[in-house]
């Protein structure tokens, strides 16, 4: 699977370009750590930098700052491994981060695995989208497919028509779990779930915002979750029910 653009991560950094062009772009993470990392593209407004968002995470790391704004990325990949993610980038200053929490809760991105990121204005003719086998529609809070998933190599898009921010972390299950059982086992900053394992999906997208995510699928049951919190509850939104299990045959 091609990409126009590719991060590693490690504990606790990512190395990559500082610059990118405007438009969709599709984003490769290449997990070289010991535990389970995304990419999560935020845009900062004109009046804030990356020295600004590092001390509002820093002063409190249970929620992103209010003035962030969310753009997708490369959800969910397991150490050693890699996967894809098409988002599009509208010019001006990002913040790359990991959001997965540590053995204490704590996110990546405390750690330091905040990179910076300019998004350029180009005359380049702008990519466009690709073109999707499956539409998984995200709302508050559950997920629905128009189509089934299918084994092989296919292209999912996500469209969050809810009121907040969801994200989709793709993982495949073990024989006769449930997502639920997932769950049940995940442990924060252990990598390894007797239930499953993570294979990918797309970070945190804003009401209205699609994204899309490659992935090649065996046959087996896999699961969807958003672990996004409610900004007011902090109510994880898998917690209402936003999760789903998928059967692909």
């Amino acid at each position: 699977m091609a990409a126009d653009v590719t991060f590693t991560a490690e504990e606790f950094s990512f190395t990559g370009p500082d610059r990118i062009d405007q438009g969709w772009r599709s984003i490769r993470l290449a997990n070289h750590g010991r535990d389970i990392h995304q990419a999560l593209f935020l845009k900062l407004p004109t009046n804030k930098t990356a020295e600004d968002f590092r001390s509002a995470i820093a002063a409190d790391w249970s929620q992103l700052p209010s003035w962030i704004q969310r753009a997708g990325g490369v959800n969910s990949v397991p150490p050693g491994g890699e996967a894809w993610a098409t988002i599009l980038l509208e010019a001006g200053d990002y913040v790359v981060i990991c959001g997965i929490p540590d053995v204490r809760g704590r996110p990546h991105v405390l750690h330091g695995m905040v990179r910076s990121l300019r998004v350029s204005a180009s005359v380049k003719q702008a990519p466009q989208p690709p073109l999707a086998d499956v539409t998984i529609t995200a709302r508050d809070f559950s997920f629905s497919s128009d189509h089934p998933l299918r084994v092989g190599p296919q292209t999912v898009r996500m469209h969050n028509s809810g009121r907040q921010a969801h994200e989709i972390v793709f993982v495949q299950l073990a024989s006769g779990a449930t997502t639920q059982d997932f769950l049940d086992a995940f442990v924060p900053g252990n990598p390894d779930n007797q239930a499953g394992r993570h294979i990918g999906g797309v970070t945190g997208l804003a009401p209205g915002q699609e994204g899309f995510f490659s992935v090649d699928l065996q046959p087996g049951r896999y699961g969807l979750i958003c672990f996004l919190s409610d900004p007011v509850t902090r109510t994880p939104h898998f917690a209402h029910g936003m999760l789903l299990d998928m059967d692909v045959r």
